[in-house]
């Protein structure tokens, strides 16, 4: 497995192309196409689908782009349509840019994940920052999006965010392997033990509160 982290855009997001033993996938694509594109080619992978952790413009905003330079899929969560396609709802209207509706994509529909499961990926659906939030999961890799960052989490006051939701998300990772490693939606690589000691929002005085 061969995993190349690309800090993209103006809120710098983390665009990850994931090179898996038959597979290449582009993960969470925010901006910058050709910044990607100088990237596949100097790897020399061709990408065979992206795979999104959710739908917010910043994260979603090469997507058109590599969509068409490279005929791939663009896969995302079912709970995600409504957000991708809504420039109010991804955020893109409020950003002074142009509003982002995506018009070409795969629905990942909520538990049949056998095409994944196939690759070695778990698809694990983590609703709170948005309904679709997924985490992408090989071996001891997950790919948290805006879920789970270096201590920190994700926001859960934009469309579709449930801060109740995002506990009980958070509560599934806490229970995943220590040694897994993060590879967040924004900000620096990290790992579960980690996070598990330092992070406020790992702990049980947040995830309790109110709850």
């Amino acid at each position: 497995m061969n995993i190349k982290r690309l800090e993209l855009g103006f809120f710098k997001v983390n665009c990850y192309i994931l090179s898996l033993e038959n597979v290449n996938i582009i993960i969470d694509p925010g901006a910058d196409f050709d910044i990607i594109k100088n990237s596949i080619e100097e790897n020399h992978t061709k990408p065979d689908f992206i795979l999104n952790t959710h739908g917010h413009y910043d994260h979603i905003g090469a997507v058109r782009d590599i969509v068409s330079s490279y005929k791939i899929p663009f896969y995302i969560h079912e709970f995600e349509e409504p957000i991708i396609t809504d420039p109010y709802k991804n955020i893109s209207s409020f950003l002074g840019e142009n509003e982002l509706s995506l018009k070409t994509y795969d629905l990942i529909k909520n538990g049949d994940y056998e095409f994944f499961d196939d690759l070695g990926i778990d698809i694990i659906n983590v609703p709170g920052h948005t309904p679709g939030s997924i985490v992408i999961k090989t071996g001891r890799s997950l790919f948290t999006g805006d879920l789970l960052f270096k201590g920190a989490i994700g926001r859960t006051d934009l469309p579709g965010g449930d801060p109740e939701e995002i506990k009980r998300s958070l509560e599934r990772i806490k229970k995943m392997d220590k040694r897994s490693i993060i590879y967040p939606g924004h900000g620096e690589v990290t790992n579960l033990e980690y996070e598990l000691k330092s992070n406020y929002y790992l702990g049980n005085h947040f995830l309790k509160e109110d709850s």
